[in-house]
């Protein structure tokens, strides 16, 4: 019966087609058509075998008109006869009216199979038709050039239908898509994916999906594998090229590049790319000047491209030009603030109330066929509206004739004849050279057994995603790193529930743990819903004290240097309700010695009655979105004699739309002055610049570390900074929200930064992922900075996108690019979590960095280092004596092996937590460490000469030689992988 009503309502479906086309001219179109009207009353009547016969007469006997067949394919795919129908359809002429009407069906069956390949042969055709196949038809061509990386067809498609297509704000929010953000969810990508590989395993469409799935995921040596098949089965095809290009760019291949535009036709790279194309050859070539030509040319046509902006910014840096630097730096600010109104204004309900101040911000960003359709949409005008909009359509049409005729394709294949072997080698590695580490998940074998208990509720209330946090410190003085983590509980927290509390677990120095939360007295001391932790001895006594965050509060424990804490909260002014805290830091940040403390605060919330958030057409609760609550400001205190007075307002310190969740405290612009960057969710990141005197400017703007470098404000998680490119200059890096990716900023010295996140290719490894906490370490000791990142979705809308997440290790080396080792580096690396908290340090003294990782509703992880065969190693711990005993700020270099390497003693850092405060350099061969240089805080510099590798030193400010550090043996050393290191204690003053 299913099908006879499906007969029954495709013949129906195309009778009014028929007397239009054919008419009643001829006695044989009559007979025609009384053979079609007959086909249709017998499938009407249940007679479905007869209309196909009566339909197959009518198309042996009038072959070519199309009607017949059409119908005939009808009835036998409802009969169940696919491939008769298929033939049939396939006997439609196309210049019939039903061509465009059967090559849909054939691309229905095709793309039913999965066949992409087949599918489009025939949806190109199948655009003709009318009406909702036609819209079909575009639908499916367009997912399918998503799929395979096919952007600028996929482009092309939706500006083409903009006159046929019904929903014209939905063509304008997908042309925003196709060219801001990956405009299919990744989680989508791979089962499509999957579910073709296995139903059409020999299709090269299929083939090149993956290999564009594998960019996607960095998985690069994949996507060389699968575009290798591709090029084997079509040699010349663009679409299989313009993946290679991508690939190309992503692993900054200059020489892949170049062979993949030479085989793409202009129109697959128009001129604003070409122009970015010449720019990011020039800069691999080394020529800032000739990267300064295009990148201008591109801002002159494309007053939106944000991206080329920010590089010019940072060229001008380079070259010495402050004043330029400010005014290119203003210019990114007002697009990143234009851009988050376009955004928010176009992405509303109803946008086209506001189309004319919509149509505004699309010119001024560029963005000239969105400004256009903004002005169709406008309706009726009145008379200035007019006028304005008649003016803005001839500037439109001005700018995009200047752009097609800007630069060409051929052109930038001419230049890059020219630059020949300066642009650099093939075969970019997928991996930097140095050894491959591995760790090993230990916690439970080394008696670390803690669950961050989340309190999930119904209501789905943010706090419960939030929390979690680790510091690592050395509470009894033995040389040897303990973990406290927090607790959460219960949400909204119960005053009178007993509380699981927070845990401190002592080193025993053998590779394991024991609980010492009674013995230290911290089980004693006032519980509550905990977020993070941060570590620093406030009172100057050479113990580590512990200030936690809570939902409400804050807690000072002091260490009283025998092994126990007290609760010093109300005695230091820290006392009383706190809203919502998150990471805080500490840091000498008025150079009197002892240590200030910024803490980051979050969001307006109301647990007593806590908005609920549904999307219109489930039921499902989802966790809202932080953009619909107010800001909480961020809190700065000093340090006045123990005790800590908020000094926020009469230091600069203006919050007024932060929602502060990371912050790291370290000299960034180097004019010896402790800064603080902190990530801020939603909103612009700040970088508040020490003037000296506790007086700051936040400077993230002009610093260039406020948004991302392609426009717009970011869900800034966690913190860190270290020197990746080994330049000696303290880099930063972000984690941010799903499909955002991690940021990285290049520190191009006197305090400028540029967004370098596809460069140094943390864009494509972490996109699909959400990061939380974040660590710069040299995992595998081959002096080069690598970064760890733990990763977890703050709500579960799985099949869109994953809930639990594996943490990830990225390997730095010469190049100055991180890559992803995957599992390369062990299982740990494998585990999906709803990663919170991180805090890297060498957790047994081996010369040998590990990781705790904090999950939500998971056990604790400690990723233990296990690597062999890895690099040499120096470790040092700093004790100011003119500067702050913590010596925040502080910056070491280290010269061995032909190499200089630079690290800092910072404050905060990753998300909530605190990490090693000892300085570790990986040596990689380097068989003893030539210098060490120390610069303090206070400006005093300290140097010493020929100390050996696999040790670990005290250094205190002004002391003239090293000491060993306790905890690593005998002379400071320690043993890595049986190999024991040679003549301890052995300092030399050469």
């Amino acid at each position: 019966m299913r099908r006879l009503l499906l007969v029954v309502a495709v013949l129906a479906g195309v009778s009014c087609c028929a007397g239009g086309w054919w008419g009643w001219r001829s006695w044989s179109a009559r007979r025609y058509l009384e053979a079609i009207e007959g086909a249709k009353r017998e499938a009407s009547s249940g007679s479905v075998a007869r209309a196909r016969r009566t339909l197959e007469e009518a198309a042996s006997r009038w072959p070519g008109r199309g009607e017949a067949e059409f119908l005939l394919g009808a009835v036998e795919q409802a009969m169940g006869r696919t491939e008769a129908a298929k033939a049939a359809w396939a006997r439609v002429p196309g210049g019939s009216e039903f061509g465009p009407e059967a090559a849909m069906m054939l691309a229905r069956v095709a793309l039913a199979g999965d066949l992409m390949a087949e599918a489009e042969r025939h949806l190109p055709r199948a655009l003709e038709a009318e009406g909702p196949l036609g819209i079909e038809a575009r639908e499916s061509l367009l997912l399918l050039y998503k799929l395979q990386g096919r952007y600028e067809e996929a482009r092309r498609l939706v500006r083409d239908g903009w006159v046929r297509y019904p929903d014209k704000v939905g063509t304008l929010q997908q042309l925003w898509h196709l060219d801001n953000a990956n405009p299919i969810a990744l989680e989508d990508h791979r089962r499509i994916v999957d579910r073709a590989s296995r139903a059409a395993p020999e299709d090269d469409r299929v083939w090149l999906s993956r290999a564009h799935l594998a960019n996607r995921e960095a998985r690069f040596d994949d996507s060389a594998a699968w575009l290798s098949k591709c090029l084997a089965r079509r040699p010349e095809d663009p679409a299989v090229w313009r993946v290679a290009l991508d690939r190309a760019l992503a692993v900054q291949d200059p020489a892949r590049a170049r062979e993949a535009l030479g085989h793409l036709p202009p129109g697959l790279v128009p001129p604003a790319e070409v122009l970015e194309l010449r720019a990011w050859f020039a800069s691999l070539a080394g020529d800032p000047e000739a990267e300064r030509r295009a990148l201008g040319r591109l801002v002159e046509l494309d007053p939106g491209a944000i991206h080329a902006v920010d590089r010019l910014a940072g060229l001008a840096s380079r070259l010495g030009e402050p004043g330029e630097v400010d005014r290119l730096r203003g210019r990114k600010g007002e697009l990143d603030r234009l851009l988050e109104r376009y955004l928010d204004r176009m992405f509303e309900p109803d946008p086209i109330e506001d189309a004319v101040e919509l149509a505004g911000w699309a010119e001024r960003l560029g963005r000239a066929f969105e400004a256009r359709g903004w002005w169709e949409l406008a309706g009726s005008l009145g008379e200035d509206e007019a006028e304005e909009r008649r003016r803005a359509i001839a500037r439109l049409d001005l700018l995009e004739g200047r752009r097609a005729s800007a630069a060409s394709l051929p052109e930038l294949l001419a230049d890059l004849e020219e630059m020949g072997t300066s642009i650099g080698p093939s075969d970019a590695p997928a991996i930097p050279g140095g050894p491959m580490p591995t760790f090993e998940d230990e916690a439970a074998e080394a008696g670390l057994t803690f669950t961050y208990a989340s309190g999930k509720t119904p209501e789905r209330q943010i706090p419960e995603t939030m929390g979690g946090g680790v510091g690592l410190l050395d509470f009894d003085g033995d040389g040897l790193l303990d973990v406290f983590v927090v607790q959460g509980g219960t949400f909204p927290p119960d005053p009178d529930a007993p509380s699981t509390g927070d845990r401190l677990f002592r080193n025993r120095g053998d590779g394991t743990f024991e609980d010492a939360t009674e013995s230290s007295g911290i089980a004693r001391l006032p519980a509550g819903y905990g977020h993070g932790v941060a570590v620093g001895d406030v009172d100057d006594d050479g113990d580590p004290d512990l200030f936690l965050t809570r939902w409400g509060s804050y807690a000072l424990y002091r260490n009283n240097g025998d092994g126990t804490f007290g609760d010093a909260t109300e005695a230091s002014g820290l006392g009383g309700d706190r809203d919502w805290p998150t990471s805080a830091a500490f840091a000498d940040l008025d150079g009197d010695g002892d240590l200030d403390l910024y803490v980051c605060h979050y969001l307006v919330w109301d647990p007593e009655h806590p908005r609920v958030c549904k999307e219109p057409d489930e039921e499902v609760v989802r966790l809202c979105n932080p953009g619909l609550f107010p800001s909480r400001p961020d809190h700065l205190y000093r340090n006045d004699d123990g005790r800590f007075v908020d000094v926020t307002a009469e230091a600069g310190i203006v919050d007024t739309h932060g929602r502060g969740m990371g912050v790291v405290a370290n000299d960034f612009d180097g004019d010896g002055l402790i800064d603080l960057y902190v990530a801020n969710d939603q909103t612009a990141n700040f970088l508040w610049r020490n003037l000296g005197g506790m007086r700051f400017e936040e400077s993230g703007q002009l610093a260039g570390v406020a948004a991302s470098g392609h426009g717009g404000y970011q869900a800034g998680m966690g913190v860190s900074c270290g020197d990746p490119n080994g330049d000696g200059l303290p880099d930063l890096v972000v984690t941010n929200f799903y499909d955002e990716g991690t940021t990285f900023y290049q520190n191009l010295g006197r305090g400028i930064f540029n967004d370098s996140s596809a460069r140094a290719g943390v864009s494509a490894a972490t996109r699909s992922l959400l990061g939380f906490g974040i660590a710069f370490l040299d995992a595998n000791n081959d002096g080069w900075d690598d970064l760890a990142q733990a990763n977890g979705h703050v709500d579960d809308f799985r099949p869109e996108s994953p809930y639990a997440m594996p943490a990830q290790l990225l390997l730095g080396g010469p190049s100055g690019r991180l890559v992803d080792a995957g599992g390369r580096a062990g299982e740990p690396w494998t585990v999906d979590r709803l990663g919170r908290a991180m805090a890297e340090g060498d957790l047994d003294n081996d010369g040998r960095m590990d990781l705790v990782l904090l999950s939500l509703d998971a056990p604790m992880a400690l990723l233990r280092n296990r690597s062999g065969g890895i690099g040499r190693w120096a470790t040092f711990a700093l004790e100011g004596t003119g500067s702050g005993r913590d010596a925040v700020g502080a910056r070491v270099t280290v010269s061995a092996g032909g190499r200089e390497r630079v690290g800092w003693r910072v404050g905060g850092g990753s998300y909530q937590s605190s990490g090693d405060p000892r300085v570790h350099f990986g040596l990689g061969d380097a068989d003893r460490v030539d210098s060490v240089e120390v610069r303090w805080p206070s400006g005093r510099v300290d140097r010493f000469g020929g100390l050996p590798v696999d040790s670990g030193f005290l250094i205190r400010e002004g002391e003239p030689v090293p000491r060993p550090l306790p905890g690593f043996g005998a002379g400071g050393r320690a043993s890595m992988g049986g190999r024991e290191t040679a003549d301890p204690g052995r300092i030399d003053d050469d």
